[in-house]
């Protein structure tokens, strides 16, 4: 996974990069019904938008090439991005989420990945290995 984080106190747009330890088993991912029901109507919302199901968002959890934006740049509330491929979903995926008080990850939001977000994740994978 790469862990990407603004440093404190900072004034602009700067964001460290670094490679965190690649483990198995992935990141578990926990969606209120409310959050869930928000990314699976997606189209209600935006016009020819992807119906997501959380299942994807946890599936990305596992990308071994998943990357962390921490804090998400767009997120009022300093919560985490996370950029990662499905393979059921058949694309990249941003999923924002926070942690609580016991370090449980809350999905919040999710969305096909485009522009700068995708990106990102394409730096984090091998020429090799793009999807």
């Amino acid at each position: 996974m790469i862990n990407i984080s603004r440093e404190r106190g900072s004034t602009c747009d700067h964001y460290v990069y670094r490679k965190t330890m690649t483990y198995d088993g992935g990141v578990e991912l926990w969606w209120a019904e409310e959050d869930a029901d928000y990314i699976r109507n997606r189209p209600t919302r935006y016009r020819d938008a992807l119906d997501l199901e959380p299942e994807w968002t946890r599936e990305m959890m596992v990308d071994e090439h998943l990357v962390e934006l921490s804090p998400y740049p767009a997120s009022r509330v300093r919560a985490s991005g996370f950029i990662g491929h499905s393979p059921t979903a058949g694309r990249v995926l941003v999923v924002i989420a926070y942690r609580d008080l016991d370090g449980e990850l809350h999905g919040m939001n999710a969305w096909p990945a485009s522009g700068r977000d995708l990106v990102t994740y394409r730096r984090a994978v091998p020429d090799d290995e793009a999807t």
